[in-house]
Parts: structure tokens; sequence; C-alpha cells
């Protein structure tokens, strides 16, 4: 199935492509099941339900099962009691409890209002059941043709113009529209969705139970489960070595806020690290490892967990300096492990081959060791000690050094 977006700065095309959408049937036809379109690693929804486009592409994907970027908008329209109940300060905890899918869109770009009589169906159909639609118009052209342009479709739900553009650049907007959808709990759970899988994810998403009434908050980073999922990779049981006192590395060198801290309150402990379960396509151009293909092989040195993945700009960026880090404490005991994401893991000795990645690395076959110790964006830094104990659960990028030079100054 074709696809089209409007990108950003692209309009000489712009009639052409909505003369196409306008008689495209994607928009008419319903949404197909997860069943019909093929899960990538262990992504929540098809990847075949989103658009990934250039920069933007990656960057949603890291904002997946996050808390939303703040939403910065003037000149609200729309009924006056949905608009109070949105409220103008913060917006994500005056609509706790709710589904809301966010519209980027524009009155310039074809795609976008075609797209705009399902969102209207959506509300009509669903906001019963919890759902809030926001239409956040592009804040440098066309927003003087907004309100005719919503008279028109009959739109139902609050609008606002984007403030000096500041929501798309947190949302990393990078194609028209963009849509984003942010569950009970006020996590996005999808975003870069084509406009025709947006309800297939909001009717998931009202499924589920508001956070003051779940008995657990959905896993965001996981396939929900099925009968031919692997089992999650389980906390290991707690030993001798464990059991010594100890304490998690300061909280000033960690990443996340109070949401992302409670994700990982696991760690918090300093367990025995959970085992890289079903790594494959090991490789270790410098020897650091020793050949090492374990943790529990590696006992008696520090680790550094590096999840990465090769989609992922920063992480490639990153290399450099992390071969220049593993040159460095190598001599020390410590050795860094780069532990890709299974998706696009089939790219893994080419990245590495021109990235010039001289650590040890291994392929996340099937995510168990993503979801075992809850990563959430990438790079992600993990710092295990001596005794194989988790001391620091998602360090900060720019902490790592001061983070290694604390567990080696231990006994």
């Amino acid at each position: 199935m074709q696809r089209y977006a409007c990108r950003m700065r692209t309009h000489s095309t712009l009639l052409t492509v909505a003369l196409m959408i306008a008689s495209h049937p994607a928009f008419a036809a319903a949404a197909p099941s997860p069943a019909s379109a093929e899960t990538v690693g262990d992504a929540e929804f098809p990847e075949a339900w989103f658009w990934r486009l250039g920069s933007a592409g990656p960057a949603h994907i890291a904002m997946t099962g996050k808390a939303p970027p703040a939403l910065t908008v003037r000149d609200w329209r729309g009924d006056a009691t949905d608009v109070a109940a949105i409220g103008t300060g913060d917006v994500w905890a005056a609509l706790k409890g709710k589904v809301v899918v966010v519209d980027f869109w524009a009155t310039w770009c074809g795609p976008c209002r075609a797209a705009l009589p399902e969102n209207v169906a959506m509300v009509k159909e669903l906001k019963d059941q919890g759902l809030v639609v926001i239409g956040v118009h592009d804040a440098k052209k066309g927003s003087e043709k907004m309100d005719a342009v919503a008279a028109t479709a009959n739109i139902n739900y609050p609008m606002a113009i984007d403030d000096a553009g500041k929501s798309a650049s947190a949302w990393k907007v990078g194609f028209w529209p963009t849509y984003a959808v942010i569950d009970r709990a006020g996590v996005v759970r999808a975003i870069g969705l084509q406009p025709q899988h947006v309800r297939a994810v909001v009717t998931k998403l009202l499924g589920e139970k508001a956070p003051e009434t779940a008995a657990k908050a959905p896993n965001t980073n996981a396939t929900p489960p099925t009968k031919d999922a692997p089992t999650p990779a389980k906390d290991p049981a707690p030993s001798a070595t464990s059991s010594t006192p100890v304490a998690l590395l300061s909280a000033a060198l960690h990443e996340g806020d109070a949401r992302r801290r409670s994700a990982l309150a696991k760690f918090d402990s300093c367990p025995i690290a959970p085992a890289l379960t079903d790594a494959s396509q090991w490789s270790d151009v410098g020897g650091t490892s020793g050949g090492a293909t374990s943790l529990e092989a590696l006992k008696g040195k520090i680790v550094v967990l590096d999840f990465w993945a090769t989609w992922c700009g920063p992480c490639i960026s990153s290399v450099p300096h992390m071969n220049e880090f593993a040159r460095e404490y190598a001599a020390k005991g410590v050795v860094v492990i780069g532990v890709c994401h299974p998706r696009g893991g089939e790219k893994l000795a080419a990245t590495a081959l021109s990235a010039k990645i001289e650590y040890p690395i291994c392929l996340d076959t099937k995510g168990e060791a993503n979801r075992a110790y809850a990563v959430d964006s990438y790079p992600d830094y993990y710092l295990i000690d001596r005794q194989g104990r988790v001391r620091g659960a998602d360090i900060g990028n720019g902490n790592l050094e001061a983070a290694v030079e604390l567990l080696l100054a231990e006994r």
C-alpha cells in the first residue's frame, strides 16, 4: 500500500499529493488487525502502521514509552467545556485517565485535511469512553484558514496553534500530519502513525484500565504476550553476593524523571544483573572481553552495558567516544558491551564495520535483555560492578566516566 505524508518545507508537490490521497482508499478503509502486518522486534504496534521518515523516525521511536513533551500552544478553539477540561496549564495532568490523540496538522497539508473526517468520527463514537483529540496547527502558515476548514469539516474537538513552533520542535515533527497517542497513564504509546491506523491504537488503549484502578501499569516496552511469544526474562534470585550491603550510585548520575525512576525501582537494591539471554552475533574486534560471551564470565570486571540500535543516530555518533573510553579503561578492568536492539539487527555487522566499533557487541536477538533492563531510549548505559551487581541503571550519557571511577575506587 502506498503511503503519503507532507514533509516539512516541501510544499511544491503538495497539490499532487493531496489529489492522490483524496482518492486513495487507504483513508476510507478500516485499519488492518495486528495479525495482518509484521511487528518488528519488540514493538507494540506493527512498523507498517507508522511513517518513519528522515530523522523524525528514530526520534519518535525514542519518545515511545515516555511521558509526553509539553504542548506549547496559543489561541484555543472549540467547545468551551472541552477547552476548559484541557486547561491552559499542565495539559497532561488535566487529561490523566484519558486516551489522548494529538494531531499535528495544517490547512495547507492535503493528507492532514483528508484525515479530518476520521478524527471527527472517532470523537463522536469514542468520546464517552475516554477519548480526547487535540489538533495542533502549524505555527508558520495557514492558521488564518483554520476556522473555515474546521467549520467545513465539522471539527468537534479542541484545536490550537503551535506557539512559535515550540510544540513541533519538542515532538520532533518532521512531516504532516504527525499523530501521537498517549495512554490513560500519561505515556506516549505511539507517535508517527499513519492516519488510517490511529483508531486501532486508540481502541486498544481505551480497553486498558485507568491508572487509579489498574492493578499494574501496561508494559510499554514490550509486545503484548501471545502463546508463541518468548517469556520475558525474570529477575534472578538473590544470592549471597547480592545480599551484601551495597548502594546504587548517586541519583545525580542517573537519567529520568520520577516515572522513569519508578520503572527502574527493581534495580535500587542492586540485584545480580539479568543475564544477556539469547544474545547472539558476539564480536570483539579489540579483544577486551577475552572471548567472554556472558556476564557470568566477566565476574571480577566492571561491565558497561551500552544499549544501542543500528537505526539510532545518537548511538552511531557516540561510537568514537565509546571506542576511546573502552581503550582507556580496558587496562583498569572495565569492559564495554554494546547490546544491539533486535529491530535493525540484520544490519549489525555492516553497522559495526562502517562505524568502526572496537568494543564487544552482541545482538539482543529476542529483545529479552531490553525488557529485563527496562531500556526506554538509546543509547542507555547500565553499570555492573565486579560482583556482577547492577549499580547504575540508566546512567546519564555525560556521567559515565564519573560513575565508573566510583566503582573502580571500591575494593
